[in-house]
């Protein structure tokens, strides 16, 4: 596996990728639960409250995802990800960095918010076993 070096800046119109993450980037598939709008505690979330998405590129600062909808550049959102065949669930915070129309839906890039907290430490861990196998 090469290192790529992208970040979550956008694409230029010209189609020229100026990405500058640092990590290796997961080859493999994920799953993304964003929750986009937060129950009051103790009620079930609102139709429409979360979005569905799948990426195949992931690193353990970030991804980036398609979806039918815009996200909000910006926005603090709670997010579960799901490693296919790594088994467990991990929830963490993620900032939409950057969001664009491409091809009749929209490109997002996301960054992992760094925590102490041990979803946080146990998503870089998950990561780190995730590089080995792939």
């Amino acid at each position: 596996m090469s290192q790529q070096d992208y970040s979550f800046g956008a694409e230029d119109p010209l189609g020229v990728d100026h990405d500058q993450r640092t990590e290796f980037r997961l080859t493999g598939r994920a799953t993304l639960l964003l929750e986009l709008e937060s129950p009051e505690p103790g009620e079930p979330p609102a139709p429409g409250a979360r979005l569905v998405c799948h990426t195949h590129d992931l690193s353990v600062s970030g991804a980036r995802v398609f979806t039918d909808q815009v996200l909000p550049v910006g926005a603090l959102l709670p997010v579960t990800i799901t490693l296919a065949g790594a088994g467990g669930s991990h929830e963490l915070m993620v900032d939409v960095i950057w969001c664009e129309p491409r091809e009749g839906r929209w490109a997002s890039g996301l960054k992992v918010i760094p925590s102490d907290d041990s979803s946080y430490i146990d998503w870089v861990d998950a990561m780190a076993r995730a590089m080995v196998q792939d």
